[in-house]
C-alpha cells in the first residue's frame, strides 16, 4: 500500500510468485481450482485499492515463463523483485538454475536483496561466476537504507545473525546497443582525397 501512497497516479499490478508465496495463508485464503480460465490457481486481491491489484501463483517462476503468461515485458515499467533469494547459496542455488537465465531473458530490472554482507555477497559471487558476460549492473550492492532495524539471530549459530533486506542490488540481462562504425566515415573519406 506504500507504493500506491507514494505513486498516487499510478495502477500497480503485483505478482507474488514461487511456491512459498502463501506460506502461512493457507487457512485465510485457500487455493483455488486450476481451470482452463485459471490454469495456475491464481488468487487476485483487486479490492485492496483502486490502484493495486496482488495476484498471487503457487508456481515456479519458469513454468510460467514458457506458457508466455506475463509476455510482452516493458522494462520500463516492469521489473522483478527477488527477496534475499539465496541465488548463491549451495541449499537453494538450484532451485534458480532454470528460472535466472529466463528472468535475464526478458531485460527486465531484477531488483534484489540480502538478509546480511555475507548473505548477498555469496549470491554477486554466484551471479558473476555463472552468468558475468550476460549481465548489465543497473544498482551497485550496497546497504539498504529501508531495511528491516530488527536483527535475528539463527538458534542453530550464533554467528549467524540476519537482517531481512539488508543489502540491495539490481540487475538485467545483458542488452546490445546498435553502434555506427567509424569505417564508413573513412571509407567515404579516401574516396573524396
Amino acid at each position: 500500500m506504500q507504493l500506491a501512497y507514494l505513486f498516487h497516479r499510478v495502477q500497480f499490478s503485483v505478482y507474488f510468485i514461487g511456491p512459498e508465496s502463501m506460506a502461512n495463508r493457507e487457512k485465510e485464503l485457500p487455493l483455488p481450482e486450476r481451470t482452463p480460465l485459471n490454469p495456475f490457481g491464481a488468487i487476485v486481491e483487486d479490492r485492496i485499492s483502486n490502484a493495486m491489484k496482488i495476484s498471487t501463483f503457487v508456481e515456479y517462476y519458469h513454468t510460467m515463463h514458457k506458457t508466455g503468461h506475463f509476455y510482452p515485458y516493458d522494462p520500463y515499467f516492469d521489473c522483478f523483485v527477488c527477496f534475499h533469494p539465496g541465488f548463491g547459496n549451495p541449499a537453494s542455488m538450484h532451485e534458480w538454475e532454470e528460472t535466472l537465465p529466463l528472468l535475464l531473458e526478458t531485460k527486465v530490472p531484477i531488483i534484489a536483496t540480502g538478509y546480511s554482507p555475507w548473505d548477498m555477497q555469496q549470491d554477486l559471487e554466484h551471479l558473476n561466476k555463472r552468468y558475468g558476460n550476460e549481465i548489465d549492473e543497473l544498482l551497485k550492492p550496497g546497504e539498504n537504507i529501508f531495511r528491516s532495524l530488527r536483527w535475528d539471530l539463527n538458534d542453530m549459530d550464533p554467528h549467524d545473525v540476519t537482517c531481512s533486506n539488508w543489502g540491495l542490488y539490481a540487475f538485467r540481462g545483458k542488452r546490445y546497443e546498435a553502434t555506427k562504425k567509424e569505417a564508413e566515415k573513412e571509407v567515404h573519406s579516401e574516396r573524396t582525397t
